[in-house]
């Protein structure tokens, strides 16, 4: 059961990265189609096969070319390297969810009272040592995970 739960939730994680970065090909895709139909436009003599290659991509949609795009390099560096995604959920949650949701917020709370101006100085006076204090623990955190994989290095 654990099992199950473990492979539908990364399998949701995974349907939600794919649509959204297929889309997102879709439509640089499409943009570098249209700059190619001006610039093709100004060009007249142009080879067979760019027709052929023009035509097809035409036929075919680009939502298809997109999802190959999203899917291929995560495939084939799944297949090459099997432990990458513990590999990559180690660096995720020891560096980049502790930049996101411990240094981050202490830091953005800081530059926004300080854009506020004065009227709110003593909010401020008493905000400031929690801001610190929050991000000095995330920093932290952070300089712990990299002396711990520094010494899985050297080990």
């Amino acid at each position: 059961m654990i099992q199950a739960f473990s492979l539908l939730a990364v399998g949701t994680s995974l349907i939600g990265t794919l649509l959204s970065f297929s889309e997102f090909l879709k439509e640089q895709l499409n943009n570098l189609n249209l700059q190619s139909r001006v610039s093709t436009r100004l060009d007249l003599q142009r080879s067979t096969s760019q027709l052929r290659l023009r035509k097809w991509w035409i036929r075919n949609n680009l939502g298809f070319t997109a999802t190959a795009i999203a899917i291929a390099p995560p495939l084939l560096l799944s297949t090459a390297i099997p432990d990458a995604f513990s590999a990559a959920t180690d660096i995720a949650g020891g560096y980049c969810m502790t930049m996101l949701y411990g240094i981050l917020p202490p830091a953005m709370a800081w530059a926004m009272h300080n854009r506020e101006g004065k009227d709110n100085e003593p909010k401020i006076s008493i905000a400031r040592p929690a801001l610190v204090s929050v991000g000095l623990v995330a920093c932290g955190i952070v300089a712990v995970q990299i002396l711990q994989d520094l010494s899985m290095l050297h080990s």
